[in-house]
């Protein structure tokens, strides 16, 4: 058993190793451990991701469960560990150049990143509610720091505050679901919590107050409408590399963390079902809506990530009549294409803002393919997956989506789901414009790309159309 636990939680294992030898790095070589600060953490997260991805293979249907029943490995969980470690190894190769022309190299900088991931997998394998909260504070205090780790910039400081304060009240939600919980089944194991709802044994008033304190705090994690508000700003504020990082990892560790509480703890009874296709239905249009007014791309970028958050949400419709292995594929598959594509996108705007990231509006973005070709076709085909265009991964993770929808009665939420990807079309489209059939904004040349910032863009443009080719992932 001993075995089994260390081999199926190796990327923790690394990614908090990670951790504590860049800190060690940092505090025993001083300057000259800086610059191999994001060599050695892109050490870690790509051994991580080869032992993720190696997990993922050897799991299959089976289901590991370790360290007494807290946790539990299977695809779904191995899955999205390597979703989680794919956005920080992105971020990280987005980060390099980025921090070298800020002037704001520093070790603990990709020791926060790699302790968020460490948190972000505890939380994907959680199995009982104690670890599921060790996870998400782990998450939460490394993203807070993250936010504002550029502390001469008003902007960031004020993502950092934007991003605590609903953060905690968040955290405090659901830790009063939790502890309601407990109070009414005397246990913490998502397992002895369902067969107690099996013989009825719990009030179900009690019941739905718990319920509705944990949706209402992963609500505020994944940014779903009216929880969302928080997410442009912080998303805009915080650097490129790091809003990759947390609109993505973060994002798709909070929806398994939400898909192990509403899929294995609670009984859904059809109530419920609607209220989660009323949210999908309001998050979609909200974030939508807000993206087609926005001028700047990064805050564009930032509502879109609401609307796809409502996409996902689609999926817990089908909770009732669907196998609880095909929503999981569903939602693994839609946060592997959405972080590569999104990530991707965030990226390229590291690249493309200079002066602190004053030049992220699309009049910055006109003239792009004239100076740069490749890194505006890259663009482009981000933009193309975010809107669902075949045969990239956002199509692909959005038809297994609606899929999903139609199968379990709810044709008009998928209805609703196209219309809103129709919405979106146009605001992706108008970057894609703007890069190709603009005139040049001004005559300044662009940087140089460097060879980790293109490395870190070649994974995420093939991944984005390896992952809609290959769709039974």
């Amino acid at each position: 058993m001993m075995t089994r636990e260390l081999i199926d939680l190796l990327p923790l294992w690394l990614v908090t190793a990670g951790a504590i030898g860049l800190l060690f790095n940092e505090a025993m070589l001083k300057e000259g451990g800086r610059h191999l600060a994001p060599y050695l953490a892109l050490l870690f997260t790509t051994a991580a991701l080869i032992f993720g991805v190696n997990t993922v293979l050897s799991v299959g249907a089976e289901r590991h469960v370790l360290f007494n029943g807290s946790v539990v490995i299977d695809w779904f969980a191995a899955t999205l560990i390597c979703v989680s470690v794919l956005s920080a190894f992105l971020a990280i190769l987005f980060s390099v150049q980025y921090l070298k022309q800020e002037r704001a190299v520093t070790g603990e900088y990709y020791a926060l990143m790699l302790l968020a991931v460490a948190g972000m997998i505890t939380l994907v394998v959680a199995a009982e509610f104690l670890t599921l909260f060790v996870g998400v504070e782990l998450v939460s205090l490394a993203g807070y720091v993250l936010a504002g780790y550029f502390r001469v910039r008003e902007k960031s400081i004020e993502a950092a505050l934007k991003y605590y304060l609903p953060g905690i009240f968040a955290t405090g939600f659901l830790l009063f679901g939790m502890a309601v919980v407990y109070g009414a089944s005397g246990s913490t194991f998502f397992n002895e919590i369902y067969a107690k709802l099996e013989v009825q044994t719990m009030d179900s008033m009690v019941l739905g107050v718990a319920a509705v304190l944990l949706l209402s705090g992963f609500a505020f994690k994944v940014a779903l409408a009216p929880f969302h508000a928080w997410a442009p700003d912080v998303y805009e504020g915080a650097a490129a590399p790091v809003t990759a990082f947390l609109s993505t990892g973060v994002k798709a560790a909070a929806f398994a963390g939400l898909a192990r509480v509403f899929m294995v703890v609670f009984k859904m009874p059809g109530t419920w079902l609607e209220a989660f296709a009323m949210l999908a239905v309001l998050t979609m249009f909200v974030g939508n809506i807000g993206a087609l007014v926005q001028k700047s791309v990064k805050r564009m970028l930032a509502y879109s990530s609401v609307a796809h958050a409502g996409y996902v949400l689609i999926a817990f419709t089908a909770i009732k009549r669907v196998d609880a292995a095909e929503i999981q594929h569903a939602i693994a598959v839609y946060m592997l294409a959405y972080t590569l594509m999104t990530g991707g996108a965030f990226g390229l705007l590291a690249y493309f803002g200079r002066e602190g990231e004053k030049k992220t509006d699309l009049i910055d973005l006109a003239g792009i393919s004239f100076k740069r070709p490749w890194i505006a076709i890259i663009m482009a085909v981000f933009m193309f997956s975010l809107a669902g265009f075949p045969p990239t991964a956002g199509f692909f993770g959005k038809y297994f989506i609606f899929k999903l929808a139609v199968e379990n009665g709810y044709v008009w939420l998928a209805i609703i789901g196209v219309l809103n990807s129709f919405l979106s079309a146009y605001y992706y489209l108008r970057v894609i414009v703007y890069m190709f059939m603009e005139s040049q904004a001004d005559s300044e040349p662009l940087p140089r790309p460097s060879f980790l910032l293109m490395a870190g863009l070649l994974v995420s443009v093939i991944g984005t159309f390896l992952a809609g080719f290959l769709p039974s992932i």
